[in-house]
Formats: C-alpha cells, sequence, structure tokens
C-alpha cells in the first residue's frame, strides 16, 4: 500500500480505498462505545457493507476534491482516520476530522499525523485556514489541536445534533502564518 502522506518511519496517511474495509470496520466496531461520545457517524456504522458503503463515497469525495478522507496507519494497523470534512476553497478554508483507536490514544499518533496533514494542506492545498469543531468535554482532540497551534475562535450554541441532542461546538482555527510562524507542532 502506498502512503499518500508519510509521516515518519512508523506513521502513514492512506486514502480510502476498499482493501481498508475490513480494517475499518473492525477499529470502529470494537471502539463504538468511546467513538460515539463524539462523533455522530458512529450508530450508522453497523455492518461490513456500511463501511464499504462509506468508503465508496470517501473515494468519490476524494477524487472531485469535496472532501479529504485518510486513514492512519501506525506500524502496519489501522489506527484511525484524518480528512477534510468541508474544503471552502472560495476562502481557502477547511473543517478537518479526526479519530483514534482508544487503545493507541497517548503515543502521539495523532498529533504527529496531524502535523502532516497541516502541512500538506498549507502547502499543496494552498488553504489559509483550518477549523476543528470540538465538543466541550472531548478534551484529548482538543489537547491535540491546541498543541498543534489553533485557537479558540469561540462556542457555537447548539450547532451539532447527535442522536437527538443538541450540543455547542467549539469552533478552533489555525491560520497559514501562525504556522509558518513556527506557533505550530
Amino acid at each position: 500500500m502506498k502512503p499518500f502522506i508519510n509521516v515518519d518511519e512508523s506513521l502513514s496517511l492512506h486514502l480510502a480505498r476498499h482493501e481498508l474495509a475490513g480494517a475499518i470496520f473492525q477499529a470502529v466496531d470494537e471502539n463504538r462505545a468511546f467513538l460515539r461520545q463524539w462523533l455522530p457517524w458512529v450508530d450508522g456504522t453497523r455492518s461490513l457493507e456500511d463501511t464499504k458503503t462509506f468508503i465508496t463515497e470517501s473515494m468519490r469525495h476524494n477524487s472531485d476534491g469535496s472532501r479529504l478522507t485518510l486513514f492512519i496507519m501506525s506500524n502496519g494497523q489501522l489506527a484511525g482516520s484524518l480528512g477534510v470534512v468541508h474544503f471552502n476553497k472560495d476562502h481557502r478554508r477547511c473543517e478537518i476530522g479526526y479519530w483514534l483507536r482508544e487503545d493507541l490514544q497517548g503515543q502521539g499518533i495523532m498529533t504527529r499525523s496531524f502535523a502532516a496533514f497541516i502541512e500538506f494542506l498549507f502547502q499543496k492545498k494552498q488553504m489559509n485556514r483550518l477549523e476543528v469543531l470540538i465538543i466541550p468535554g472531548n478534551n484529548k482532540s482538543r489537547a491535540v489541536a491546541l498543541r498543534l497551534g489553533f485557537m479558540s475562535d469561540g462556542v457555537l450554541r447548539k450547532a451539532l445534533q447527535m442522536y437527538g441532542i443538541f450540543h455547542d461546538v467549539e469552533v478552533l482555527g489555525l491560520l497559514k502564518s501562525d504556522w509558518m510562524a513556527g506557533k505550530g507542532f
């Protein structure tokens, strides 16, 4: 499997492809309770077929440039996902989402992967601003973003409906000028 982005000797980012379906579904299924706290799509991923459908959609979005879904491989194992869930090309801004298996938390995997992805988005995709939306209480995801130089831009009240409940979301933003000035990772 040729990586889309080589992060380091143990980490790489890969485009969505059908060969990853089994590993993706297994990671989601084994981490269902953990991921469900923060991600609205978990309940919709009930079978390998659901994952195959998601991969097909991701491949289409990756191809047409409307999104960019990547999967994190750590030492040859699927570790999680990182991607652009929405590009605003007119304003060179994008929203990023990410998740990591619970058993791999605290090892720097997401921080290193995200740093390489940030560099790609600013240099290759010519983005000017990156955004992450965090549900209050998701302290680990928030810490990753802050570690990489993201700053809080405020809270959108009741902006995300997840499993029938509306949640506030904190908007964290990172500007290319701040990243290039060395305020990031």
